[in-house]
């Protein structure tokens, strides 16, 4: 009896792990996947930055960023991004556009300017207080808008760039479901013609701009000839979403190839958990063989226990995966909301079910072909 305890535990371990590893792997990508699309909704994917270097890699044979190709490039600069408004073209404003740049510790701590629609580069909402004005950006007011994880709260004074700016707005608290170029959370936004240092890196932002035609500006504001290639970048974030997809999908598979070994170990421990068991009960099956019983209704009978048991280590494998996101809950603020999705759990019991059936038609076959009067002697 101790023996068939310990084999039956087994065999549900191993069920049960198989089935965590793949439920807990769809449960992390669904949550990912979900936040990030929410993030770039919210955001809106449709913006176009023209900055110095491409976001897409460019490699060279040996694998290596090929940064020799753009360190002669020069930044963006704010008389293009005023150069572009000034043709005065939808297609090249879009519905919206702004300029930012980044300075660092030169004059103190961070800080990032920006011009136009701030919103495009922060799409968070304010927890307190107000967003600039146009007469604060066109002034080069000291002011400045902060995130949440800055000391600092509305009406407090706050040194960045060697400057003084007076806080007017806190943004609500990011986390990773907001998709933005900046960190959002630690952000430091001021005007940029407040800003003392010149700008380390900086970018222009369009939304719902008309690539082809902002490449032909942006060509002609610096006077490339036809032969020339561009010495500036136009970028979308949705390249990005593009990348995470893939990455996500590689998460997923490394899940099915754990969970598919985990599950192999319990497969041939229902498999012998049942050969056992056959061996064991002989005489019964000799004795429903006597009586009429068809070989189907013996195969039936052992597929149900094989199914049975397994499905039994996949209802553990999706609880395991429950309590350990209630664990994650209870140890304080997490980064995703991580939830068992209805596809996961589908996929979590379909598994097992098919592994029940999968490794229980061998012994099932065998109890149905012994012979009644061979399965009674034994």
């Amino acid at each position: 009896m101790a023996n068939d305890r310990l084999r039956t535990l087994l065999s549900l371990l191993g069920v049960a792990v198989g089935v965590f590893s793949i439920v807990a792997a769809l449960t992390l990508v669904d949550a990912l996947q979900r936040t990030v699309r929410e993030g770039f909704a919210a955001y809106g994917g449709d913006v176009l930055y023209v900055e110095r270097v491409p976001l897409e890699p460019d490699l060279s044979e040996d694998g290596v960023f090929r940064w020799w190709a753009y360190a002669a490039r020069p930044e963006v600069s704010w008389r293009e991004y005023r150069y572009l408004l000034s043709r005065g073209e939808a297609s090249v404003a879009g519905s919206g556009a702004a300029f930012s740049s980044a300075a660092y510790a030169a004059y103190g701590t961070e800080a990032t300017g920006v011009d136009g629609d701030w919103r495009l580069l922060v799409p968070q909402a304010l927890s307190e207080g107000r967003g600039f004005t146009p007469r604060e950006l066109e002034e080069g007011a000291a002011v400045a808008m902060v995130g949440a994880g800055v000391d600092a709260s509305v009406g407090d004074a706050l040194w960045a760039d060697g400057v003084r700016y007076r806080v007017v707005g806190v943004f609500e608290r990011a986390g990773m479901g907001t998709v933005s170029p900046v960190d959002v959370d630690n952000v430091r936004l001021v005007p940029s013609r407040a800003m003392r240092s010149p700008a380390l890196r900086s970018s222009i932002l369009l939304s719902g701009a008309d690539e082809g035609r902002v490449r032909a500006i942006m060509r002609e504001s610096r006077r490339l000839g036809p032969l020339q290639d561009d010495n500036f970048a136009l970028n979308r974030l949705s390249f990005l979403l593009e990348e995470l997809t893939e990455v996500l999908a590689m998460v997923a598979r490394v899940g099915w190839i754990v969970g598919a070994f985990a599950l192999l170990v319990g497969g041939f421990g229902v498999a012998n958990m049942l050969y056992v068991s056959v061996e064991e009960r002989k005489v019964q099956i000799g004795i429903c063989r006597a009586l009429g019983a068809r070989r189907r209704v013996i195969v039936l009978q052992f597929l149900r226990e094989a199914v049975a048991l397994s499905f039994a280590g996949g209802v553990a494998g999706l609880a395991l995966v429950q309590l350990s996101l209630l664990a994650v809950a209870a140890a304080g603020e997490t980064l995703l909301p991580l939830t068992v999705s209805p596809r996961a759990v589908t996929a979590g019991l379909g598994v097992s079910l098919a592994l029940g059936l999968a490794f229980g038609v061998s012994p099932a076959r065998a109890a149905s072909r012994l012979h009644p009067v061979e399965a009674m002697r034994g």
